[in-house]
């Protein structure tokens, strides 16, 4: 079964590679080197088995199977400059990605093909999605949390953001979104935009690029160090792993292998 393969797993792009992360064993294992590129996302199509990602600095989106025995990055499509955020469609066999500090939504075919550029977004960064009640939700880094249909209709902002945030995650379980600002606060919100809690403030800048949800916890990025806390208020940050360059995305495997 794939989610017994990938339980326990989690993926993390660094300055030079993404890395496997097994949060049972502390097991670390060097995928797939991204050609020195940063990356902010990293998605995982779960039919098909392969992990997506962008390279910031090249302007394309690569994958590679995974788990295999023999990871080689595949070229899917190019995009316009600095692509930040993807998110992988399985079921409709779509890939989508939004640019930093843009002003479009594009959504391409697996193999990169049938490339569409929806228009009338500002600031994105960050896309997640969910599979099952087909809803897209984009982050844009100074203004807030956007939820709408895949096709665009029903959108509106069930999150504003006061201070600027390049990460966020969803937890599918809870459906709650989750997100880090660069005050290193950590804040949470019911998916129709109720019920906003801080779950966690340093009061310290940092520039925080990735966080992920799984179960009652959460993982995130500071600087080089993997961070896990649990989601209750108030919860003690614990350093996991600390890696020799800076960590920009985290992906956790979902427990609903969609």
């Amino acid at each position: 079964m794939l989610f017994s393969a990938v339980r326990g797993k989690l993926l993390l792009a660094s300055s030079h590679s993404i890395i496997e992360f097994d949060v049972d064993t502390a097991n670390v294992t060097v995928l797939v080197g991204h050609g020195g590129s940063i990356v902010y996302s990293v998605d995982y199509d779960y039919e098909n088995r392969y992990v997506y990602f962008p390279r910031y600095t090249f302007g394309d989106i690569v994958r590679f199977p995974y788990p295999s025995q023999n990871i080689q990055l595949q070229h899917v499509v190019n995009t316009s400059s600095f692509p930040a955020g993807v998110a992988v469609d399985s079921a409709n066999d779509h890939v989508y990605w939004v640019v930093s500090d843009g002003n479009t939504l594009s959504r391409c075919k697996s193999d990169g093909t049938n490339v569409v550029v929806f228009t009338s977004f500002s600031d994105t960064f960050m896309i997640r999605l969910d599979f099952t009640n087909r809803w897209m939700y984009i982050g844009y880094f100074n203004t807030g949390i956007s939820k709408s249909r895949f096709d665009l209709t029903d959108i509106r902002m069930i999150a504003n953001f006061s201070t600027q945030t390049l990460c966020m995650d969803i937890d599918l379980i809870e459906q709650r979104m989750y997100w880090m600002n660069i005050d290193s606060d950590i804040k949470s919100v019911n998916v129709d935009g109720s019920d906003v809690k801080t779950i966690f403030s340093m009061h310290s800048f940092t520039i925080n690029y990735a966080i992920g949800v799984l179960f009652g916890n959460i993982y995130y990025a500071s600087r080089n160090q993997l961070v896990m806390m649990n989601k209750s208020q108030g919860s003690t940050p614990t350093v996991i792993y600390t890696d020799t360059s800076f960590i920009y995305s985290i992906y956790v495997f979902n427990s609903t292998g969609m």
